[in-house]
């Protein structure tokens, strides 16, 4: 099981770099990995996180090393693949998920933070009711439940 959990991590990281995501470490030597947003935008990871979270994929917003940003607004992702691997999926899936997470951080890249501090909370609350209601996020969504639905969390 870990050795799959290592190997899906591998192929997605792979699958995220031929398509362009830069990795922090340029890739993985366990089961996570973190995204960094900074050659499209500084403090991205929270419109990234926010927007795959609206399309049904789980990942949390992280700092990177020499974080151009701040910690509340941070230019990274954390994903891992313990989760997908436990439900049964492989190397397949991890390319259909990079797509999706390409296709999400393309959708929202210009979702960039107002340079002013005092604006970049009303600019998140905005952002937040735009994506939530987003029919490119909603349609990825569909497709994730579609593949998730041949992967039982919990088998009878």
């Amino acid at each position: 099981y870990a050795q799959q959990v290592c190997d899906n991590a591998d192929t997605l990281a792979e699958a995220l770099i031929a398509r362009g995501i830069k990795l922090v470490g340029d890739g993985t030597e366990n089961h996570l990995m973190v995204l960094d947003f900074t050659p499209i935008s500084v403090g991205l990871g929270t419109q990234v996180a926010f927007a795959l979270a609206v399309a049904g994929i789980y990942a949390n917003r992280n700092t990177i090393p020499n974080e151009p940003g701040s910690p509340f607004y941070p230019s990274g992702l954390r994903i891992g693949t313990p989760l997908v691997t436990t439900r049964g999926m492989g190397p397949a899936e991890m390319v259909k998920i990079a797509d999706w997470i390409v296709r999400v951080v393309d959708h929202v890249k210009e979702e960039t933070l107002p340079v002013d501090s005092k604006e970049r909370a009303a600019f998140l609350k905005a952002f937040k009711a735009r994506a939530a209601a987003d029919s490119v996020l909603l349609g990825i969504c569909e497709e994730v439940k579609a593949m998730a639905s041949q992967f039982p969390l919990f088998a009878e």
